[in-house]
């Protein structure tokens, strides 16, 4: 199988984003349901996805394999709920190592509950049913991926999805030799407003309570690092923050603007990995 690259009339060409392939749409071609931004907008989430994988020189030119959409997977021994990945892509790297990237989409939402208020509605259930086992698995997972004891305010203001997120990732990269966790976000005619800058926020608190270090920060979305190893597992970790914006807005370019060699780079918090 060959590596999976968007580009732009010839290989000399190379697309990294959906905003790089609709500003290359001519004047003609741009009217609003028709074809040319139509297919660019359906095609924009692999494409921003797999450009924001390629600002880690390690997952440049993936050959994908496989997609799995509510990929269910679990991560410790209590059964029960699992990990809900919205989609997981298996794929190879030019060198014939297995990638996975596990995803969370948003488009517009939170990232749901933070550990404290988890934490009380757990204890909540088991009043109510001895049987649960909620509580016994946000502490397992506090103690088995957060760097601060479970009653740290650091702690408790984490978003608990992110964990479960992360373990999940943690439980499917024993498959790959590398291994993902992005949060892929779209705006939407429906839902415009950019919430990226209120995520990134969340991010920066799992890297610093889970992972021990530091995230590129909102303005340098899409981005995709490296980060440390965790104990157990051999494949090399990643975590990546990727915007996909799809509303008219985004997808039809004004008949007014300029050719491409002559317009102003689009913003990265709209998509435009690989355009810096």
């Amino acid at each position: 199988m060959r590596p999976m690259r968007f580009s732009w009339r010839t290989d000399a060409t190379p697309l990294k984003s959906h905003s790089s392939w609709v500003e290359r749409i001519e004047d003609k071609n741009r009217d609003p349901g028709t074809s040319a931004p139509t297919l660019a907008a359906v095609w924009a989430g692999p494409l921003d996805l797999l450009g924001a994988l390629a600002t880690h020189s390690a997952l440049c030119n993936l050959t994908v394999q496989s997609a799995t959409v509510e990929k269910k997977t679990s991560f410790d021994q209590y059964g029960g709920n699992v990990r809900n990945h919205d989609l997981v892509l298996r794929a190879t790297t030019t060198s014939g190592e297995r990638v996975i990237v596990c995803v969370e989409a948003k488009a517009g939402e939170n990232l749901g509950e933070t550990v404290g208020k988890q934490t009380l509605a757990a204890k909540r259930t088991k009043a109510e049913n001895p049987r649960s086992c909620a509580s016994a698995r946000i502490e397992d997972l506090v103690e088995r991926l957060c760097r601060f004891p479970k009653d740290d305010p650091r702690v408790a203001a984490l978003r608990y999805q992110l964990l479960t997120a992360w373990a999940g990732t943690l439980s499917d990269a024993a498959e790959a030799a590398h291994a993902v966790f992005a949060l892929h976000e779209f705006r939407t005619n429906e839902r415009p407003d950019d919430k990226s800058a209120i995520n990134e926020a969340e991010l920066a608190r799992f890297a610093k309570v889970v992972l021990g270090c530091d995230f590129p920060g909102a303005r340098s979305i899409p981005w995709c690092i490296q980060v440390p190893d965790a104990a157990g597992v051999a494949a090399a970790l990643y975590v990546a923050h990727v915007v996909t914006d799809i509303r008219d807005a985004a997808i039809v370019v004004p008949s007014t603007s300029p050719p491409p060699s002559q317009r102003v780079k689009p913003s990265p918090l709209h998509g435009a990995a690989g355009d810096r």
